[in-house]
């Protein structure tokens, strides 16, 4: 912060005399540029920040980041001081507070500036009259509102405090010191506020990993025993002639071990149905159980990669990775939204996935939009599956791919190891009149034929947004 001594130093150094008001540009809620003219020093720009652990002003060169939405008092700001001419620049006495008097169009007007650190930092524009013109923080319980009379009190003896101007590079001027200084301030603070964000962010995605890898982990064991399922498959197609519909069980011989093994079976089901049904048994705990493996591999890769990048980024003083990985981890947050089904994230899209023919119809109601792609199974029944559109862009193909393997998964024909699908956008989908609920006839569609590639299939179910 800033003492009196300093903004004397500071205002000493700057040719605000006579000088022109040429350009306000807003950086944030609290700070702004204004450009200056001066026929005998030419164009300067001037910083000011205030209400902030850093306020301050100083002369500038540096080009700071323009914000995205002016805030009111810049804009009273710019159409009051563009074109005015500083005649009079006075500091209040031991005091960190100075006002211009400005002429534009003959009138004249004030504009103060308290860098204070309480509440009585502002910038207040009045007329002659001392009526405030406007304020940059609005007080009501000190009267600093538009329409009040604003009253200025100088102090009449110094602070009890001593105070000094910094120590600082003799061979620069102040201003070029305090513009360095507090920039340097701001961008440790953005880099450790950054870094603390990415930690928050590394916590949670290691974390997620971790429960991918502990999920592949339960699969795996309870997985493990489907060679045994075969073994029952295999034996009891060996004795099918003595299964009856009704037992709970049956004792066979087991030639490879030497003895006798005891079956369980399905009551309701007939001989060859208990046998299709352990073959299938055997085939689904087969397939999960080498799919949880091969995802375990990936997940602990994956695990070890991304610990390792962020071990990297967290040790170096990279801003612009950080704030790109700041903005990733925004633009994830924005999508992972609460749709009516389950979702997933595959190249950026979101694709939202209906399991029934309630999921199916929520989904449509609330969750998508005309431009959204709508996909669907032909001649099974299943999900739908919504890929969110994203402004100004066309979904790639592959996206598509994801998504078709989505529905497929989702579907009667999970099992197939091809399909016939079509999709078409939303705004294309008209519902049949006195249909099942969720039940919709599309237009304008395409038609896909997939066939089924396995790595892609575990990559999208591995996108679930948690």
């Amino acid at each position: 912060m800033l003492n009196y001594k300093e903004v004397e130093l500071l205002l000493s150094e700057i040719p605000f005399q006579d000088s022109y008001i040429q350009d306000i540009r807003e950086s944030d809620y609290h700070s702004f540029t204004i450009s200056f003219f001066n026929r005998t020093e030419k164009a300067f720009n001037v910083y000011f920040e205030i209400a902030t652990p850093t306020s301050h002003f100083s002369m500038t060169e540096k080009s700071r980041k323009k914000s995205a939405k002016m805030q009111r008092f810049t804009q009273f700001l710019k159409s009051r001081l563009i074109g005015s001419r500083i005649v009079e620049v006075h500091q209040f006495k031991w005091d960190r507070a100075f006002y211009f008097r400005l002429i534009k169009a003959e009138k004249t007007f004030y504009i103060i500036f308290r860098f204070y650190s309480g509440p009585g930092a502002n910038i207040i524009v009045y007329d002659e009259d001392m009526r405030i013109e406007d304020v940059m923080f609005r007080r009501p319980k000190r009267g600093e509102v538009s329409g009040e009379t604003l009253v200025l009190e100088e102090r009449e003896s110094p602070p009890e405090k001593e105070f000094t101007v910094r120590q600082h590079p003799a061979d620069i001027p102040f201003n070029e010191y305090i513009d360095n200084y507090y920039e340097s301030i701001r961008k440790d603070e953005n880099i450790e506020a950054l870094r603390e964000e990415i930690e928050r962010a590394r916590d949670k995605e290691l974390s997620d990993i971790e429960r991918s890898i502990r999920r592949a982990e339960d699969k795996i064991r309870a997985t493990k025993d489907y060679e045994a399922r075969k073994k029952c498959a295999d034996l009891l197609s060996s004795n099918l002639y003595l299964v009856r519909k009704g037992m709970k069980e049956i004792e066979v011989q087991d030639y490879e071990n030497d003895g006798i093994m005891v079956i369980p079976l399905r009551p309701d089901l007939d001989a060859r149905e208990n046998l299709e049904n352990y073959y299938k048994s055997y085939q689904k705990d087969k397939k999960s159980h080498n799919l949880a493996l091969s995802e375990l591999e990936e997940e602990k890769k994956r695990l070890e990669e991304r610990a390792a990048y962020y071990e990297a980024l967290l040790s170096s003083s990279d801003l612009k990775k950080m704030r790109g990985l700041s903005e990733e981890n925004k633009r994830k947050e924005r999508e992972k939204k609460k749709y009516h089904g389950p979702s997933f994230i595959t190249d950026s899209y979101t694709l939202i996935v209906g399991r029934n023919s309630k999921e199916n119809d929520e989904i449509l109601r609330h969750d998508a939009k005309g431009n959204d792609l709508w996909i669907h199974v032909r001649d099974f029944s299943g999900g739908y599956v919504i890929i969110k559109n994203q402004k100004g862009k066309e979904i790639p193909f592959s996206v598509i791919l994801d998504g078709a393997h989505l529905a497929l998964h989702y579907s009667k024909a999970k099992d197939e190891k091809s399909a016939d699908l079509y999709y078409t956008y939303v705004k294309y989908l008209r519902r049949a009149k006195d249909s099942k609920q969720g039940l919709v006839l599309p237009t304008q569609e395409k038609n896909l034929f997939l066939r089924v590639e396995e790595e892609r299939m575990k990559r999208v179910l591995a996108s679930k947004v948690d």
